[in-house]
């Protein structure tokens, strides 16, 4: 009667036991019979056998079982449909900043306050800036756009060196920002400029304690300010794209020019001078352009390299009558107080 051929399992843990042997686990084929509790006759077969159908290729070498670890992560169609979201989001959040509405309830006349760079720190004009603050926040109908530059913030680098030459930390600035922020001015935007870029956790701390939730955007806003009886239009940027040594507006009036948006007002701060100006485009368009120098005075910077230190127009006020018509709906000052008493004029009149 011929045998019953053994298990393929039997002949690899034959293979193993063999190999177990020639690594010394075993001293010998009789103690390892011995500790599987076999006959060693009954090993010896097994063992001879397997090494015979190894020889031939019909058995394989014992493979070593590996571990099953779970996935790290969920599905990728799961990780997709969750970026496709994100991304969706961030469309819709992006589209919402592009000319957001502003209301007001009446069509009284308001003044929109233009802040320049308060650069809050040792080269601030305080006093100044301290009764520009006094009247934005006192006068009513005065709302405000902060162009940026909030603090000097200077970055890692040669920039870094400056703060040795100025005796404020990061920490005292933040306060400083804080105390702007929470001033008591109706802020209606506040945008974040270079230098709150240079050392990127000031715009983070600023939008963190934003409990009043002023809009606050990178750079640029495009708002509409949005009265019972029409609206106006303001692009205001930390500054335009393009530059003239011929004229501080030449970025506004190329906005104007080709921006193709219908815009009433451009405004702009960073480059530390002021101006104004009001024309009348050729399809009968009436347009106001300013940029405001700020309240960074004593710039080392500026003076050694002879840019003209400018002593007006820190702020500039727009006095708006939503219901005047051509250059009258829009009356620019560089002066906020001057401003400010000609709104009072112009809503109890």
């Amino acid at each position: 009667m011929a045998t019953k051929p053994l298990d393929p399992s039997v002949l690899k843990e034959a293979l193993e036991i063999d190999s177990k042997i020639e690594r010394g686990v075993y001293t010998n084929l009789t103690q390892a019979a011995r500790e599987l509790n076999i006959p060693r006759s009954t090993l010896a077969h097994r063992v001879d056998l397997a090494r015979s159908q190894l020889d031939r290729g019909e058995l394989s070498e014992p493979e070593v079982a590996l571990p099953t670890f779970p996935d790290p992560d969920v599905e990728i169609d799961v990780v997709i449909s969750h970026m496709e979201k994100r991304f969706n989001k961030r469309l819709e959040h992006e589209a919402a900043k592009k000319w957001f509405p502003i209301t007001f309830p009446t069509d009284e006349v308001i003044g929109l306050a233009v802040v320049g760079d308060p650069h809050l720190g040792p080269s601030c004009h305080w006093s100044l800036l301290r009764k520009h603050v006094d009247i934005m926040k006192n006068t009513p109908g005065i709302v405000a756009i902060n162009l940026g530059d909030n603090a000097d913030n200077w970055g890692w680098g040669r920039l870094m060196a400056l703060y040795a030459e100025e005796d404020i930390s990061r920490q005292t600035e933040r306060k400083l920002a804080k105390w702007l922020l929470e001033s008591g001015i109706k802020w209606c935007a506040f945008l974040h400029g270079n230098h709150e870029m240079f050392h990127g956790e000031l715009p983070t701390y600023l939008e963190a304690i934003n409990c009043e939730r002023v809009p606050m955007v990178d750079w640029r806003a495009r708002l509409r300010l949005v009265f019972p009886s029409g609206e106006l239009k303001v692009d205001a940027a930390h500054d335009h794209k393009g530059s003239s040594i011929y004229s501080p507006l030449h970025g506004q009036k190329r906005a104007a020019l080709w921006g193709q948006e219908g815009c009433d007002l451009y405004v702009a701060g960073h480059k530390h001078m002021w101006a104004l100006s009001q024309e009348e485009l050729d399809n009968g368009h009436c347009i106001t352009m300013g940029r405001a120098r700020g309240y960074k005075f004593n710039d080392q910077f500026a003076l050694r390299h002879q840019f003209a230190e400018q002593q007006y127009g820190s702020s500039l006020l727009f006095v708006i009558d939503i219901k005047a018509e051509g250059p009258m709906k829009i009356v620019p000052f560089a002066d906020v107080e001057e401003g400010a008493e000609y709104l009072t004029w112009k809503r109890n009149r």
